[in-house]
């Protein structure tokens, strides 16, 4: 046999080192989510001239409506609002955390390329109970041990790739973790705008109500004053004040309506009702923006963060099939120890009492009981389930861009219509006032047609909210709203948002099996 020299063994080492077990993830496509390719919605419908051009294009023209949506209303507070949640609001403080631990993982993960060495000391005291070593002279009786050095733990060599994969899980698990807040800071401002739409509109509403309720009670007193002078009967009194308390019952199930949403508003927030209260101060409803620049669908979905987080996961779940395969090879470690020890505390500075140990091992699995295969196919079902969640949210993605889009045109119309049919209905009673005032029309007609006008003014002021509403959903829908994060990051925030940054949202193939291998 050859004798293989020392410089061989760490060049075979060295070439061993550089394998990785198990499959590559590569980038995920809506198609492989069967999605088809229709629309744009995957970059195989478009040349690479034409992606590239559609990117630069979002970028130049809606792209910061996307970012900061918020402001196409132009209302202060809405803005002012959506700031406050970013600095209080609770489940972004958890999933700033969350990150955290994931940063903290990683470095865990990372620390196993690297051996561990320690330094220590000791003192023992000791007595030998040895009969026949005392039959032979051999002195027994109590002596000390003083020792101090280095000690390394067994540090696998990572040949197969196992640590390398588990970090690469962990950089995946990080960036999920990373779009898991961008997630949550579009969820938290999108929920902020709407609860405002929705706290608004419900003002609007208890304006048109109590408007309502004002005009029906000078209905009210022309009819009490017509009856005093004996041009009208009773029953039109009674059915007068029958129509202002009905009118007027709906103000308290408004109010609390409206202070469910205050309640709501605080808690996203972070803060007191009373604080809200004050923030809101007077206001209207926000107008909808005109139109919102949609995009490319293709494009849309890698904005997603929660698309985004999903795909990260299953590339963490494929990585982790590699370092389970690893498993199944020879593990090589390494181990030692250098101290200096002696039975006195004066020889401990005597360098002829040093002493040492250092060598490899080498561990091959012979016989597991199918741990390792188990182990593996848990792996592989972990990676499956994980393109299945992904699948889940593609799918979702898509039909929230489709009816978002359906919803904000339809919203804006019905909108529309409402304001033509509040002018209609306001002239009309109006001009139904004049006529019963002059007797050529019944306080039934009158009150029918006050009626029909509180109805359009609630219905119009829900239309408008609406609309508004409409609108934030579509920006939601489209992931906006998290690209500005720098306001919620401290300094390992900023770190972790970085590293990110540039990273493909997408990972692994619809098979993690069938993932290219890598050895």
């Amino acid at each position: 046999m050859l004798r293989a020299r020392p410089p061989h063994l760490f060049a075979l080492s060295a070439c061993l080192a550089g394998c990785m077990m198990g499959p590559d993830a590569p980038r995920l496509e809506p198609a492989d989510g069967g999605i088809a390719d229709r629309d744009g919605w995957s970059p195989a419908a478009l040349t690479a001239e034409e992606a590239e051009a559609a990117r630069r294009a979002a970028a130049a023209s809606g792209e910061q409506d996307i970012v900061t949506w918020w402001t196409r209303f132009q209302d202060p507070v809405l803005d002012r609002l959506i700031a406050r949640a970013d600095r209080t609001n609770a489940d972004l403080g958890q999933a700033i955390s969350r990150v955290r631990v994931a940063q903290a993982q990683l470095g865990v993960a990372e620390a196993e390329l690297w051996p561990d060495i320690a330094a220590g000391a000791n003192y023992d005291r000791i007595k030998q109970n040895f009969s026949q070593l005392a039959a032979q002279g051999v002195d027994t009786e109590p002596y000390s041990v003083w020792a101090y050095g280095l000690a390394m733990g067994s540090w696998e060599i990572d040949l197969w790739g196992r640590i390398r994969r588990l970090i690469e899980a962990a950089n995946q698990d990080l960036r999920a973790g990373v779009d898991d807040l961008r997630a949550a800071i579009v969820s938290v401002r999108a929920g902020v705008a709407t609860t405002y739409m929705e706290l608004r509109t419900l003002e609007a509403r208890m304006v048109a109500l109590e408007s309502s309720v004002s005009a029906m009670e000078q209905t009210l007193d022309l009819v009490s004053r017509r009856f005093a002078a004996g041009t009208t009967t009773q029953l039109e009194v009674n059915r007068a004040q029958a129509n202002l308390q009905a009118e007027a019952a709906q103000l308290p199930g408004l109010r609390s309506s409206y202070a469910q949403a205050l309640g709501q508003m605080a808690q996203l927030c972070g803060t007191t009702v009373d604080e809200v209260a004050k923030e809101l101060g007077q206001g209207a409803i926000p107008a909808a923006p005109v139109a919102i620049d949609a995009g490319i669908p293709a494009v849309l979905l890698e904005r997603r963060p929660d698309l985004r987080a999903a795909a990260e996961r299953y590339s963490a779940a494929v990585s982790r099939i590699g370092a389970a395969e690893a498993s199944k090879w020879p593990t090589l470690s390494l181990s030692g120890n250098f101290y200096i020890s002696a039975t006195d505390f004066s020889g401990l500075g005597d360098w002829a009492n040093r002493a040492y140990s250092f060598g490899p091992s080498l561990t091959v699995p012979v016989f597991t009981a199918g741990r390792i295969d188990a182990q593996i196919a848990s792996a592989r079902a972990q990676a499956e389930l994980a393109f299945n969640a992904w699948r889940s949210v593609l799918v979702r993605a898509v039909a929230e861009v489709d009816s978002s889009i359906a919803g904000a045109v339809l919203a804006a119309e019905s909108r529309d219509r409402f304001g033509r049919a509040l002018l209609s209905a306001a002239d009309t009673e109006r001009l139904g006032r004049m006529q019963y005032a002059q007797g050529t029309i019944t306080l039934d007609h009158l009150l029918d047609l006050q009626d029909e006008l509180y109805s359009v003014q609630d219905a119009e002021a829900q239309a408008r909210g609406l609309a508004a509403q409409s609108a934030v959903a579509l920006y939601r829908a489209l992931g906006g709203g998290w690209q500005d994060v720098a306001p919620l990051q401290d300094d390992p925030m900023k770190d972790a948002a970085s590293a990110t940054a540039s990273s493909p949202a997408g990972a692994a193939s619809r098979d993690p099996s069938a993932a290219r291998e890598s050895r």
